[in-house]
């Protein structure tokens, strides 16, 4: 007998639900959307009907009092993911939460600590994870295959022209931050998870705004040191002067390299470097990939009973390092956080 779909709410319907959850969610026949919210009701209703799924719902505690909802996907701005998260999880409910955790480490600790409370899974919406380049690159560095990493890069770079997004993005109160709380958690989160989640020993950072009455930076550079003396250098920006946009990440190692964006694998065999890099189907849109795949990994958690890849803690973790990164880059110093 097939099993019962699980039944899902989805709370903000902005871009992110639109183009990635709800597409994603739409072909699938082991999950159901039971119900939408959001607090623009008009446009709760026309992508209810869009996707023909969910009935509308004007207050989220009201979804999350439900009994016909099993988990929640939360998109909603950064300042509710803590509060609507800990709500979800008293009410029992299992939660996906989009990008960042919160807007610091004391939010995430909280979220975490309400998660372990419920026994309830809170997975956080790292999509860049299961994209199919990292997926392969992420097996290389767990057979060990470019020796020990001594040094990596990594960033996010955008021209000063692309849109940045909805209003509160720029709002302190409501983001947390600026553009490292938006290209920047992303862009560590998936450098830590391919290094194995190496403990933090120091951050040094600098900021800067091209309008000194903006509440947030636009760009933000950074140099972190492990402690195992490796380090890995960031940077992210929305408002640079460059042709086109250009995310990256690269790692060296004694015995090889491996880049993204372009995706490239370089081994040294016999003294000599070879360019190994395996053959990707290149038909697939890698970034609806990721979100699919993302989606696919969170539904069999809840339902047959695997091991999330991404956890609660590790959002504690990776918020403890975004809060001294703002701490370096504000007092002009390093900030060791061991």
């Amino acid at each position: 007998m097939e099993k019962a779909p699980l039944r899902l709410g989805i709370i903000g319907v902005g871009l992110v639900s639109q183009i990635n959850h709800l597409p994603a969610l739409k072909k699938r026949r082991d999950a159901e959307v039971v119900a939408i919210c959001d607090d623009d009701l008009e446009k709760a209703r026309g992508v209810s009907q869009k996707f023909g799924m969910g009935r509308v719902v004007a207050d989220w505690e009201a979804l999350l009092r439900a009994d016909d909802i099993d988990a929640v996907i939360i998109a909603t701005p950064n300042h509710l993911h803590a509060p609507m998260t800990m709500a979800a999880l008293g009410y029992g409910k299992h939660v996906l939460c989009e990008k960042p955790p919160a807007r610091n480490a004391a939010e995430a600790a909280q979220m975490a600590d309400a998660a372990r409370n419920a026994g309830k899974t809170l997975f956080y919406a790292m999509n860049n994870r299961f994209r199919s380049d990292v997926q392969v690159l992420k097996r290389y560095m767990e057979r060990r295959e470019f020796g020990q990493i001594f040094y990596a890069k990594t960033g996010w770079l955008r021209r000063r022209s692309d849109r940045r997004g909805p209003s509160w993005y720029q709002n302190k109160r409501s983001a947390g931050g600026g553009v490292l709380m938006d290209l920047g958690t992303q862009m560590l989160d998936l450098a830590f998870w391919l290094l194995g989640n190496p403990t933090v020993a120091s951050v040094t950072a600098t900021k800067y705004a091209n309008d000194p009455r903006q509440e947030v930076e636009d760009t933000l550079a950074a140099l972190l040191v492990f402690e195992n003396g490796a380090s890995l250098s960031l940077e992210v920006s929305w408002a640079l002067l460059l042709e086109k946009n250009f995310p990256y990440l690269n790692l060296f190692g004694t015995h090889g390299a491996a880049l993204l964006n372009p995706f490239r694998i370089h081994k040294e065999l016999n003294g000599n470097l070879l360019n190994v890099t395996p053959a990707l189907d290149s038909t697939k849109n890698i970034y609806k990939q990721s979100y699919e795949a993302e989606l696919d990994h969170f539904i069999r958690c809840l339902t047959l009973g695997e091991k999330p890849i991404v956890t609660a803690e590790e959002g504690v973790a990776l918020m403890k390092v975004i809060d001294a990164i703002y701490q370096s880059a504000e007092a002009r110093r390093e900030v060791r956080l061991y």
